[in-house]
């Protein structure tokens, strides 16, 4: 019978001891990696989750704004102010600039049918007084075949006052222009100028004659002022402008 060698029993068991150690810190390595993997995930859920929460409360903010009748933000440009908020084709002069609640010329307007001049209403003509807030000015021709609207044009409020204050200091004559004499038939002017001023009452009106032989000037309903070259030369423009008139071509400075 072999003689038992205890050293031959003591080798087995320190493998048997080490495998159990690397066991061991392989179980904990792997537990530990498991945990930083779970760790990890949760960390990715509540960063979702707060995301989706920002996103609900941005989305419920914006449907408040917009159902309290909120504006939308305004454009800047490159330097960083507010955009402008002009149309490209905004006219610059004064004279094309005009408020909107200037009416526009009538086309069958009562002067076409007029007797004179001296027809125009009191309370449709303009106190002179009266701050304007635009113009139109509104050419008629009353030749046969020709009668009716020839061209308007539209004028701010700086030039409409302008009008007016160049009109108001005129005497009721000029004395520099010629008395024409000339038969009933021809006494009639071919075209005449109606100004249509904005008033805070509305429309009020100045009828302006040049032509014929039988009156001249400024006619506002309640007196007339001679005809001056000064305030025709800052409405008779563009279409409102005559190709010519009696008087015209006689005036001092037109």
């Amino acid at each position: 019978m072999p003689e038992h060698d205890p050293e031959q029993e003591l080798g087995p068991r320190i493998s048997s001891a080490l495998q159990s150690q690397a066991d061991a810190r392989t179980g904990l390595q792997k537990s530990g990696m498991a945990q930083e993997a779970r760790r990890r995930v949760r960390k990715r859920r509540q960063a979702v989750s707060m995301l989706a929460g920002a996103v609900l409360v941005a989305a419920a903010i914006g449907g408040v704004w917009n159902l309290a009748g909120g504006e939308s933000p305004v454009a800047t440009n490159s330097s960083g102010s507010a955009a402008d908020s002009k149309p490209a084709n905004e006219p610059k002069s004064g004279h094309e600039m005009a408020p909107r609640s200037v009416v526009g010329c009538p086309a069958d307007h009562p002067i076409l049918t007029a007797d004179s001049p001296s027809d125009l209403q009191a309370s449709a003509g303009l106190d002179v007084n009266t701050p304007v807030t635009g113009l139109r000015a509104c050419r008629y021709g009353f030749a046969e075949g020709g009668t009716g609207l020839l061209g308007q044009e539209v004028f701010n409020a700086a030039v409409a006052q302008q009008v007016v204050d160049a009109i108001k200091v005129l005497p009721e004559r000029n004395p520099s222009l010629p008395v024409f004499k000339c038969a009933p038939q021809t006494a009639r002017p071919s075209e005449a100028i109606v100004l249509r001023f904005d008033t805070a009452a509305g429309v009020r009106e100045v009828w302006v004659e040049y032509d014929g032989c039988a009156a001249v000037g400024f006619f506002t309903g309640n007196r007339v002022y001679g005809l001056y070259a000064a305030p025709l030369k800052l409405f008779m423009t563009g279409s409102v402008r005559p190709s010519g008139g009696t008087h015209l071509s006689a005036l001092p400075g037109w």
